[in-house]
């Protein structure tokens, strides 16, 4: 799965993300490695960005492997779902036109339940001067004491692709979790709690969203924080 590094250490952070245990892990970089557009329609029906799309990942003994999220189905220009979280409600808003395929993964999980149990695993201040922090979840590993260690690794079964737009990673984005390989997100997902500028080089990581509704929640959310239930506004 994938945790954080920047460009080299980018790719170590991030990396938490949805990998077997001998694979990197998908989180986001440690800097010491290195406005959404208006509304639109209602509804988008999501473009597959550069041509890429959903690719199977290599199977993982200790998980379940989901199919990627059908790409036929609408879904809105900007859905938003609300996190019922161990802090409170958070709200986020997630943009189809800057990631069509993260959008509707999240969405896609979400509405299976995936994320619900799961843990905020990781909390850390990517620029090592108390002004870089995020928040990283959305791995199905933390939802058991048992396989807790080892969250940062595990996914739903199926990788995404970058995809490249202009959002940044401004304070309160959501944005996608991966190891090196670009195109290796999963579930795994953080939430900046500060501007963390430098994940927005070279290749970076794919923001997806915003915080829109509990902003004093999102910032006090730490590690061992759960995600007791995701619910898609209609």
């Amino acid at each position: 799965m994938k945790r954080f590094s920047t460009l080299p250490l980018l790719c170590a952070f991030l990396a938490g993300c949805s990998a077997p245990a001998t694979q990197n892990s998908n989180a986001a970089p440690s800097a010491e490695a290195t406005a959404p557009a208006p509304a639109e329609s209602a509804t988008a029906t999501a473009p597959v960005a550069d041509a890429k799309t959903y690719r199977v990942a290599p199977a993982d003994p200790r998980l379940p492997s989901l199919p990627p999220p059908p790409l036929n189905t609408k879904i809105a220009a900007k859905p938003r779902v609300t996190l019922e979280t161990s802090r409170g409600p958070i709200t986020l808003e997630l943009d189809t036109k800057a990631a069509p395929l993260h959008v509707r993964s999240f969405l896609y999980l979400s509405g299976k339940g995936f994320f619900n149990g799961t843990q905020f695993h990781r909390y850390d201040d990517l620029t090592r001067d108390g002004k870089g922090y995020i928040i990283q979840g959305g791995d199905p590993l933390s939802k058991n004491a048992a396989t807790l260690e080892a969250a940062g690794t595990g996914g739903p079964g199926y990788e995404i692709p970058r995809e490249y737009n202009d959002l940044k990673h401004e304070k309160l984005v959501i944005a996608a979790a991966r190891s090196q390989d670009p195109d290796s997100a999963g579930s795994q997902f953080y939430i900046t709690q500060n501007p963390v500028k430098f994940l927005d080089e070279g290749d970076g990581y794919t923001v997806f969203g915003k915080v829109v509704k509990g902003q004093n929640a999102a910032l006090k959310l730490r590690k061992g924080d759960v995600i007791r239930n995701i619910k898609i506004e209609k």
